[in-house]
């Protein structure tokens, strides 16, 4: 790159900028390297109205797919606002985040750098006062108000566009255009992360190694902070071509409408995503991983309920086990201990006494610690006969009292014994280890026996079996025998636990099941049976979350390795979508270059399947599209295009069809004067590049051209296609000729380039528009008689001293738009009729129109004599017409 390149933020999305001096051409591929090392993707070539040849270079020495030409047009006047705006999002559109390159002729320099800073701030309007001038000397101090005070106004009023209209050619407006490019043939590289050599050897693009090149550091960074002033970003913009009608483009200058842009098939394919919104790869991914984690997700629920159902009944005959064996184990060994118990107090009774007996008895029996007799005397109970196993209190540093005193604390319960004949109780809390007592009624003596065991080998039944939980009950509710010995000692009572009332009103003895709900909300399942004596029972319970505890960290298991086969199944499912949408891509990537207008697609059937085969006839499509597009456009310079469209698609037959239209004819005046003293060569040069000026008039109020005949035109409105704006069209393509002549004239005089006067008639009537000739020789035009008025009306401007001379037909559906001066009756040949005519002055919208015939005349330097004969020109003309008094 040139030291002189110079560079600024272009555009929401990071892109950058880059503008210099146009040359003639592109010297080597080097220079396209360079542009691609700075990560140049899009290239506008900037021209005035004298053009520019670095066009055509730009043309064939650019690929499509690797890079985007845009020309942009510079009007002469004043640029206005509006074409400021979308042209800047229109590029900023095309380039997304690649960065774009001006190329700028001598003669624009001076204005460019106010034009790129308008186009800056179309996407930035809140920049801070003062920023642009870091970067454009021009604009430091007050300049940057003055040229831009007006724009940043207008531009912070506007949001980012949705749709973006086509740019139309103007006296005041940019016009930016999309240039096709064809595809290359050699690989030039791919500039993305590098580009090969010659040699085929990739190379990494050395951005801060560019010699003649000022680093981006070297200048202020604009920030998104400072460009945005709480002003929510808009980064997406779509460039979408309405289809609808609009209504005619007023020129800001004349008020005269302008021809919208024909839409562009290339350019408007180039608008649309590349990208599909939903991929054929991950489509394929998401079906295929949603099939699997259905598939496998289902079949682990499924087993996950299968197994937790059969675990649950393996925790459920466990726990139903487990009661009866500690129920029947229980049962036993208080059997046991009444049966012992009851042949000590008969010893006691005994008027004998016990004797030796009682000591072999706690010999025998050490869990004994108490066996006694004890009456009931009121709310006390009176010691009768006791035993104690001194021997064992004695070898627990304890004594008789601290046993008496445990039995005092316990008196009210002992003395439920009386009500229910028998019960147990626990002593633990009142003593030094966990105890408990048994108490029995004897109603022969009135007496209630009672004996104190030490809880050792009872609690020894009651651990905790894995998950399963056993503990021994009374009739009240208190815990008997439990493995955790701090419930015991905290005299724990169970009473409103759901299964000791359900245990409490069950009539049955045997084991039971149930599933209830404690005061903490946690659920269990439990079992129980009743041991027959004092309400007490045995109660083994499990928490339901414990039993599918298991359960579910074999379901979590299972979809850990489900996520795993998941993972694995995509990565494979990945590298097969590959083999499938690869090919899908690249007839995707060729389908929106055939859009653009690029039949030269450079793709080949890399399978043997019907994408394969498809490929083929893909390609094969594309060379037929390209030729056919090349006779398009060589029949299109011969004839309108939409003719030409129209002839391609077979939609034009011999014969022709009745409509109405705006027929138009001009002529030069004094041709044969001027041809005489000029060269042929010289003739059709002067020919060329008037009618060129005029043709775009035509074409720019949608207007097709006829036919040229020597030097004059002829043109219609509404033959193709008709609409309500034709004859308003046919007129302001009269008066834009008008204009482009006053302008064609500046410079001119002189035998080699006189000035230009012309002469131009229009009438609107019926017509037959169709092809004329045979089916070898066909011509598309219009015949009538209403097209023979149009080219008499044509000659009257000679003798009338006037440039535009419509008839009443067309002034009927224009009055109201335009102001005309109505000149004397014809009579043409062919009509008995006089004709009315009138002379256009201008759009009565424009005030700067000339205000009559003799300020029409000044301006355009027409000379007229007033006092002039009824009859002019030569003798064929006369027979023509005649100009009534």
């Amino acid at each position: 790159m040139p030291s002189s390149t110079k560079y600024i933020p272009f555009g929401p999305n990071g892109a950058v900028a880059f503008w210099a001096r146009a040359k003639d051409q592109v010297q080597n591929q080097d220079e396209l390297r360079a542009w691609a090392d700075l990560g140049i993707k899009t290239v506008v070539c900037v021209f005035s109205e004298k053009g520019s040849s670095l066009v055509t270079n730009l043309e064939e020495v650019l690929h499509a797919g690797e890079w985007k030409l845009f020309a942009l047009e510079i009007p002469p006047g004043p640029e206005t606002n509006e074409s400021v705006f979308y042209s800047a999002w229109k590029l900023i559109s095309a380039a997304a985040k690649s960065n774009i390159l001006f190329l700028i002729p001598e003669e624009l320099e001076e204005r460019w750098e106010v034009i790129l800073s308008k186009m800056v701030i179309s996407s930035y309007p809140h920049i801070a006062s003062g920023e642009l001038g870091a970067w454009f000397p021009s604009l430091q101090g007050e300049a940057e108000a003055t040229f831009l005070g007006e724009f940043k106004t207008y531009a912070s009023r506007k949001k980012a566009p949705k749709e973006i209209p086509d740019s139309s050619r103007g006296e005041f407006s940019l016009f930016l255009k999309e240039l096709p490019l064809a595809v290359s043939g050699i690989e030039l590289g791919v500039f993305k992360n590098g580009h090969k050599d010659s040699n085929g050897k990739k190379k990494v693009p050395k951005f801060q190694e560019a010699e003649n090149f000022r680093t981006l550091e070297s200048k202020p960074v604009i920030s998104f902070d400072t460009v945005f002033s709480g002003e929510k970003q808009e980064t997406e913009t779509t460039e979408t071509v309405s289809e609808a009608p609009q209504p005619p483009v007023i020129s800001e200058k004349k008020n005269i409408p302008k021809k919208e842009s024909t839409p562009n098939p290339s350019a408007d394919m180039g608008d649309l995503a590349t990208t599909a919104k939903f991929p054929l790869q991950l489509k394929l991914m998401a079906v295929i991983s949603l099939l699997l984690t259905v598939t496998v997700s289902t079949v682990i629920l499924y087993a996950s309920s299968e197994f937790k159902k059969n675990y649950e009944v393996r925790v459920l005959e466990t726990n139903f086990s487990l009661v009866n064996i500690l129920g029947i184990k229980v049962k036993s060994d208080l059997k046991d201990i009444r049966d012992k118990g009851k042949t000590l107090t008969e010893k006691l009774l005994d008027p004998k006494g016990p004797g030796a007996y009682a000591d072999l008895f706690f010999r025998n029996e050490p869990d004994f610690l108490l066996a006694g007799i004890y009456s009931a005397e009121g709310d006390k109970l009176k010691k009768r006969t006791v035993l104690y196993n001194d021997s064992y209190l004695e070898g627990i540093s304890s004594n008789r009292d601290e046993l008496d005193a445990a039995v005092s604390q316990k008196e009210s319960s002992f003395l439920k014994t009386i009500q229910s004949g028998g019960r147990i109780d626990n002593l633990t809390a009142n003593f030094k280890e966990p105890t408990f007592s048994i108490s029995v009624y004897d109603s022969q003596s009135k007496s209630i026996l009672l004996y104190i065991i030490r809880a050792e080998r009872l609690l020894s039944v009651f651990q905790k079996q894995d998950i399963n939980v056993p503990f021994l009950i009374n009739g009240d509710g208190d815990l008997i025998a439990h493995y955790d010995l701090q419930l015991l000692a905290a005299q724990t009572n169970w009473s409103d636990l759901p299964i000791f009332e359900t245990m409490l009103s069950s009539v049955r003895e045997d084991s039971q099941q149930t599933r209830y709900e404690d005061s903490t909300k946690t659920r269990y399942y439990g079992s129980y049976q009743k041991l027959g004596f004092g309400g007490a029972g045995v109660i083994v319970s499990v928490p339901e979350e414990k039993v599918f505890e298991m359960v579910y960290r074999i379901q979590t298991k299972n979809l850990l390795i489900m996520a795993i086969a998941l993972c694995v199944a995509l990565i494979i499912v990945f590298f097969l979508a590959r083999t499938i949408t690869i090919p899908v891509l690249k007839l995707l990537t060729a389908t929106v270059e055939i859009a653009k207008g690029n039949f030269r697609i450079g793709i080949k059937s890399s399978t043997r399947d019907e994408i394969g085969v498809l490929t083929d006839y893909f390609v094969s499509m594309g060379k037929g599209l390209e030729e056919r597009e090349k006779v398009k456009d060589a029949l299109g310079r011969f004839v309108n295009k939409e003719i030409a469209e129209m002839v391609l698609n077979k939609e034009l037959t011999l014969g022709g069809e009745r409509k109405m239209c705006a027929i138009f004819f001009s002529d030069i005046r004094s041709f044969t004067a001027i041809s005489e003293k000029l060269q042929p060569e010289e003739v059709v040069e002067f020919l060329n590049e008037y009618m060129t000026e005029m043709v775009r008039c035509v074409n720019d109020t949608h207007g097709i051209v006829d036919k040229f005949i020597g030097d004059a035109i002829m043109a219609t409105w509404g033959a193709v296609r008709t609409s309500e704006q034709d004859a308003e069209n046919a007129v302001n393509g009269a008066l834009l000729m008008r204009a482009a002549l006053i302008k064609f004239n500046e410079g001119r005089g002189g035998d080699k380039k006189p000035i230009i006067r012309i002469g131009c008639g229009l009438n609107f009537g019926p017509v037959i528009a169709g092809q004329i000739g045979s089916e070898e020789r066909l011509e598309y035009t219009v015949i009538g008689d209403a097209v023979n008025l149009a080219s008499r009306v044509e000659a009257l401007n000679k003798p009338f001293g006037t440039d535009i001379l419509i008839t009443q037909d067309l002034l009927n559906h224009v009055k109201d738009i335009f102001a005309v001066e109505k000149m004397q009756s014809i009579k043409v040949k062919g009509k008995e009729e006089p004709q009315t005519i009138y002379a256009v002055l201008g759009r009565k919208d424009d005030m700067d129109r000339p205000r009559d015939l003799n300020d029409l005349r000044r301006k355009l330097g027409i000379e007229y004599e007033s006092k002039k004969k009824t009859k002019t020109g030569d003798e064929e003309e006369e027979l023509k017409y005649e100009i009534l008094e």
